[in-house]
């Protein structure tokens, strides 16, 4: 039965090992890619950073400030701190283990002021003024030690880092004598240092002026270190965990994933290595679950690294301990069976052997075009895109280079989206910027079938050259056939036996998506933005404007009928409205109710450009009703204009 359970895991819900170390690479890129883009170390953290995407679960990034004014030091290595910024103290002496103040000793220079408070003739930074001066437009609501968006989606880490191990985790070092974790793999935790989040000990007369000290950087490697089998029990504790006790009554919000990390790094130091293999993976995770219900007894779960600190200190106490308890002995009495409690197992006994030797390369496929990693790369500069090439020429790994190559076209399709095409006083500067802007589309064309297609459509429709924008549209028509993999959307069979041949498999993962992969038309409202017509612009200088994710064959039909308006082509725009509304109705390419709510929003557009306000009503109303968000939804800000 375990080694059912593995390839259930591997094939529906988590991925193969190969799937899981895909996903860390192109984590990888893009962090290094968003790092070379802005004054910041950009770390994708949590689950996902970790390989694991499980149904339900945000994205949480880590932002480490490079070039801020402060540099976070212990008191070891102050002596040989000569930096010219401002230098932070890191406190551990009467704090809780786990917590610290970060007092400044040198200098008070106009960013770390901001963050100041005094205490007791001191100095320190303030976590919470420094969690408030990270809020945005975009991410405007506090979460525990992050800035959140709306839907929860994202959360945003900004933290301090300290290269210098701290001292109530020196312990840890030589802790195990155990295969796991190495010499080596220690050395590199090490090397990582400290992350200093802005998140006070809850309750304290002083929770202001303490940060939690995570050591997320040397967790995550060690994530890294684990064996396939690990992670899946890892993945399977965290299921149970959301989907099982966590909607049992009066057991919500006790226990957090983290809880179940630390209970998994403790099992795999004391367990020899090779007790975690496939068809171990029931009794690896009835180990955790002893493990979780002792800890629950006995009020008791060590920090890995500072086993001074007890996790479960003032959380899981008094009756909700006990209801907490009785319950987890309630699952544990049913046996290994409590598994498919779970919603997500719960079709485990509906596993058959054809489905186990189903093709994991298009199971992989079908996880990926669902994944976070398909989402944008924010825009950047010239400059940085140059420094971004030049650090994948340097790449010795040719599997690598390939998933840098991919970031790359997205980052292309970016900066053509935010290059300043307008100078009044050169004409010679325009034509430049202009050929540059082409020259970044082009090479995006490489990230999929039709998006970079359609940008460069859209370039020639923003400078009036309609027939130039026709051909590249009718060349983008004639890729958007039925056996093309939509984002988000679950492959058929007829996929399925399109990605047994040779040719993909040679490909590989990430440039088979560049043949049969059509991904939405993303972009932004702005009067720079070079990636939208006019016609769908709500640019409004005193309103924040979300992003838009437009269907790819909607868009496509809708800036046809764009160009033959603008051509006085009654009858082929008249056409292409039909198209369009053709494709909304039969949901072609549709995957979703946010790019469905979109596409009607684009309909309406179109009636309204004619003069049909009653159909353009009509279809901002549908939209409106499909995905009733008055933020993120524009069909609510033209229904409020006045006609």
């Amino acid at each position: 039965m375990s080694i059912c359970l593995y390839n259930y895991l591997c094939h529906n819900i988590v991925g193969s090992a190969e799937y899981v170390r895909l996903i860390r690479l192109i984590n990888a890129s893009t962090d290094r890619i968003k790092s070379n883009t802005f004054p910041d170390t950009y770390i994708t953290s949590g689950s996902f950073g970790e390989g694991l995407e499980l149904n339900g679960s945000d994205c949480d990034i880590m932002i480490l400030p490079r070039y801020n004014d402060i540099v976070v030091t212990d008191q070891t290595k102050l002596q040989v701190c000569h930096s010219s910024r401002s230098v932070v103290l890191l406190e551990t002496n009467d704090v809780k283990p786990g917590f610290a103040y970060l007092r400044v000793i040198k200098g008070n220079t106009k960013n770390s002021d901001v963050f100041c408070r005094g205490a007791q003739g001191q100095e320190y930074l303030s976590s919470v003024m420094f969690k408030m001066c990270i809020l945005n437009e975009r991410q405007p609501i506090i979460h525990g030690p992050c800035a959140s968006d709306r839907e929860g989606a994202f959360d945003l880490a900004f933290s301090l880092h300290s290269k210098s191990w701290i001292f109530t985790a020196l312990k840890w070092v030589t802790r195990s004598n155990n295969s796991w974790p190495t010499s080596e793999v220690k050395q590199r935790v090490i090397d990582h240092g400290v992350i200093c989040v802005p998140i006070g000990q809850k309750g304290d007369l002083n929770e202001e002026l303490k940060w939690r000290i995570s050591f997320s950087l040397g967790e995550k490697f060690l994530i890294y270190t684990f064996r396939h089998t690990q992670l899946l029990c890892y993945a399977l504790m965290k299921m149970f965990l959301k989907n099982v006790i966590s909607e049992s009554p009066g057991c919500n919000d006790l226990l957090c994933s983290y809880f179940i990390k630390t209970i998994l790094f403790w099992l795999s130091e004391e367990l020899p290595t090779s007790v975690w293999k496939p068809d171990n993976l029931i009794l690896c995770f009835t180990k955790c679950f002893k493990r979780l219900i002792y800890c629950v007894e006995y009020s008791v779960c060590p920090h890995y690294f500072i086993p001074e600190n007890n996790l479960f200190e003032n959380k899981i106490i008094g009756h909700s301990r006990t209801k907490l308890l009785q319950k987890l002995n309630e699952f544990h009495d049913y046996g290994w069976q409590d598994i498919f409690s779970s919603e997500q197992i719960s079709s485990l006994p509906y596993f058959t052997r054809d489905q186990c030797n189903a093709d994991m390369f298009a199971n992989n496929i079908e996880k990926i075009i669902k994944s976070k990693t398909m989402a944008p790369v924010v825009g950047t500069t010239i400059v940085e895109y140059e420094r971004c090439l030049k650090s994948i020429l340097l790449s010795k790994s040719k599997r690598i280079r390939t998933i840098h190559l991919h970031n790359m076209t997205r980052l292309s399709l970016n900066n053509a989206h935010t290059m300043q095409l307008s100078n009044p006083n050169s004409n010679k500067y325009k034509y430049k910027q202009y050929k540059t802007c082409i020259c970044y589309i082009l090479q995006s064309t490489q990230q999929d079938a039709v998006l970079g297609w359609l940008m460069l459509a859209t370039l020639f429709y923003k400078h009036k050259q309609y027939y130039k924008a026709l051909c590249v549209l009718s060349y983008s028509l004639t890729k958007c056939t039925t056996e093309k993999l939509s984002f988000g959307a679950n492959i058929t069979d007829v996929h399925r036996n399109l990605l047994r041949n040779k040719i993909f498999r040679k490909l590989k993962i990430i440039r088979t998506l560049r043949f049969l992969m059509l991904l939405p038309y993303l972009t932004d409202f702005g009067e720079k933005n070079n990636s939208i017509p006019d016609e769908l612009n709500m640019n409004d200088t005193n309103d924040f404007n979300p992003c838009i994710v437009i269907p790819p064959v909607t868009y496509l039909h809708f800036l046809t009928f764009l160009c033959h308006f603008r051509l006085h082509n009654i009858r082929n725009y008249q056409e292409s409205l039909g198209d369009l509304r053709l494709t909304i109705e039969e949901d072609y390419f549709i995957s979703d109710i946010v790019m469905k709510a979109v596409a009607y929003d684009c309909l309406g557009v179109a009636f309204h450009i004619i003069g049909d306000t009653e159909a353009a009503r009509e279809a901002f109303v549908k939209s409106t009703e499909i995905f009733p968000d008055q933020f993120m939804n524009h069909s609510f800000k033209r229904l409020a204009v006045p006609k």
